[in-house]
């Protein structure tokens, strides 16, 4: 069974948490191997990011979105820059029917196009944003507003997701995109003290527009992933993160190989002390 949630901005509230939802789901959990992720049934999850760059590569040609889902093979994928033409089939809703997964989109631009928007020439009109597959039940959901900065097409915003992980613990994970007009630690210091109101173990990942060094000002808060990911056939630096918290414990992180994108994926193994 799959569950998909959209968010838009106006259309859901910001903060949602539902007991129901975590039943329907907790009926549903299976291993890793039973998901078809090619995992084994240990306690880790495993988690990948990637800023698909609507589904464009650098010079704007297009890529399978989900055949790289499929690809990065994790318990939980989140997704910076996803798109979907209106009218047409999402990319992201279709892998996720394929995996047996439950996608939470968050629209932040809306009838758009991808030549708006700077990645491709096509004026289709579409919509914009974040997303979260995960094959994990959903026991809490938020989407925070982290400012529009002059320049930007849309305010940045945060999908905070609570999951119940295989050994019954919570583990809340952050997928974010974050300004690329240099006030994208501005943003990450807003995120981390909205964070910082909850004691929870925390995994916050995403496309941050910033350096290695730079995002540790997320206080607190320890790389999970080293490594260049920008731009992705010959990267120079490091703007995709994957940063945990004192109760996570990171391990095999890794930068993966280019797949389509103008950024790289990012992995690693997530385990909740």
């Amino acid at each position: 069974m799959v569950g998909m949630l959209w968010v838009t901005r106006g259309g859901w509230p910001r903060r949602w948490a539902s007991k129901r939802w975590a039943d329907w789901r907790t009926a549903d959990r299976r291993t890793a191997d039973q998901r078809g992720t090619g995992l084994s049934a240990a306690p880790d999850l495993v988690l990948a990011s990637m800023n698909v760059h609507g589904g464009r590569g650098a010079d704007g040609s297009p890529f399978d979105v989900r055949a790289v889902c499929r690809q990065l093979k994790a318990d939980v994928i989140v997704l910076q820059e996803a798109w979907y033409n209106d009218g047409q089939p999402d990319p992201v809703a279709e892998v996720a029917q394929e995996l047996g997964a439950q996608m939470i989109r968050a629209d932040l631009l809306q009838d758009t196009d991808l030549q708006q928007i700077g990645i491709a020439g096509d004026t289709t009109p579409g919509r914009w944003g974040l997303a979260v597959l995960t094959t994990l039940p959903v026991i809490g959901y938020e989407l925070t507003d982290l400012g529009r900065f002059p320049g930007d097409s849309a305010s940045r915003a945060a999908q905070l997701i609570t999951v119940a992980t295989l050994r019954g613990a919570s583990l809340r994970i952050v997928n974010t995109h974050l300004t690329h007009r240099f006030f994208s630690p501005v943003q990450l210091v807003r995120l981390t003290r909205r964070l910082a109101a909850e004691e929870v173990p925390t995994v916050i990942a995403g496309d941050l527009n910033m350096p290695g060094p730079v995002s540790g000002l997320a206080v607190g808060y320890s790389p999970a992933v080293n490594g260049r990911t920008f731009p992705a056939r010959r990267p120079l630096v490091q703007l995709d993160h994957m940063l945990t918290s004192r109760e996570v414990r990171a391990l095999d992180g890794e930068v993966l190989p280019p797949a389509g994108s103008d950024h790289r994926a990012i992995r690693a193994r997530i385990r909740v002390l």
